[in-house]
């Protein structure tokens, strides 16, 4: 028997799929789900839920965790994993402390429970003679986007407001390159790094920065003329997001924000160099049409 999978239905499967205490089956004539030890599944009548076990909510726990780049909640999620008790509670509990991890960690969560009831549903419909339908899966880049945009705002850097939270975070990551590398090697890269914020007075600086609702300072991406008499063409002179923040999306929307403000007042070129850009971030350079120029990077914004 035929049944449509309507918005109530699918979020009461959604949820009996996770809920592993009771055994839950879908009425076809009713549209709606009765404990399935009350009924005979038959594939007619009755169907079955689509398959979620433990190991399965275990594996998507893995899966967003290996692919999370917020450093600070990928390690404690990690140490949870391993702990072999109460994965799922303290799972649950690690992301409280961090919000925006959390609200990813429910997207991804929704996003691969629906695609596997989407499947089920399909290879019922095929049974029934029907057509697939769709996958209604909006894209993840856009979901994301959007998601860093609600947590978080991103406005033009004020030198006044924003350059005490920028020097505190200017010196935090140095203090973290100092401790990637050994002996004196990682004394240099902290210096070199501190001496590229410092060549430019903050008053000569422009860009963006982005803070929490709560007004929390996250990072920043500013920019200066180079030389100060150019009209057409800037330097990076600081680019980071807090280590707390980072793998969010706010590194992409931050150089975003900054491209389009750079377009509206027809400057055109923008320079990287004498500078560290992690090997994590060059991929997200590269899709924003910023190339290599010999150690560093430049991009032509108004390249078609």
């Amino acid at each position: 028997m035929i049944f449509e999978l309507n918005a109530p239905l699918e979020n009461d499967i959604l949820f009996s799929m996770e809920d592993q205490e009771v055994r839950r089956a879908v009425d076809a004539a009713q549209g709606k789900l009765v404990p399935a030890d009350s009924v005979t599944i038959d594939e007619e009548n009755y169907y079955a839920l689509p398959e979620w076990s433990s190991s399965d909510g275990y594996a998507l726990l893995q899966d967003f965790t290996d692919n999370l780049y917020a450093p600070l909640a990928r390690a404690e999620l990690k140490r949870v994993l391993v702990s072999g008790r109460g994965v799922f509670r303290n799972f649950k509990s690690v992301l409280k402390a961090y919000p925006e991890v959390e609200r990813r960690w429910h997207f991804f969560k929704d996003s691969r429970m629906k695609a596997r009831l989407t499947d089920w549903y399909n290879t019922l419909r095929e049974s029934w003679g029907l057509e697939k339908l769709a996958c209604q899966e909006s894209d993840r880049s856009d979901e994301t986007d959007e998601l860093v945009q609600d947590d978080f705002m991103f406005r033009a850097y004020d030198p006044i407001k924003d350059r005490d939270d920028i020097a505190r975070g200017v010196v935090t990551v140095a203090e973290e390159y100092s401790s990637q590398f050994p002996c004196e090697v990682g004394g240099a890269v902290a210096c070199m790094w501190q001496r590229q914020s410092a060549s430019v007075a903050a008053e000569q600086k422009f860009g963006f920065v982005c803070r929490t609702q709560s007004d929390e300072f996250a990072g920043c991406i500013l920019v200066s003329f180079c030389p100060s008499s150019a009209k057409k063409t800037v330097a990076l002179t600081d680019f980071f997001v807090l280590q707390n923040y980072r793998g969010l999306g706010i590194g992409k929307e931050l150089l975003s924000e900054c491209f389009a403000g750079l377009k509206r007042h027809g400057i055109q070129w923008f320079l990287i160099a004498n500078t560290i850009i992690p090997e994590s971030m060059e991929p997200m350079l590269a899709r924003q049409g910023i190339t290599k120029l010999g150690s560093g990077f430049l991009a032509d914004l108004f390249q078609e």
